[in-house]
């Protein structure tokens, strides 16, 4: 199941997972790469319910898997 982080721009937490493989736990670089949180921002809160998983949560969650 594929889960959502980013509503706006499509980003999924497989690209995040990338992302945090190449950049760590870097925001800024996760969401230049990504483009994730860089629209209206929602995805950047803990409790937004536009996404799967918000962002900072998926970072968290994915720097666990890599």
């Amino acid at each position: 199941m594929t889960k959502i982080v980013c509503d706006c721009v499509d980003v999924e937490y497989t690209d995040i997972v990338e992302a945090v493989k190449k950049h760590g736990d870097n925001l800024d670089a996760i969401m230049d790469e990504t483009e994730a949180g860089t629209v209206c921002e929602d995805c950047l809160e803990d409790d937004c319910d536009k996404v799967d998983i918000p962002l900072k949560i998926a970072i968290a969650q994915a720097l666990k898997e890599v």
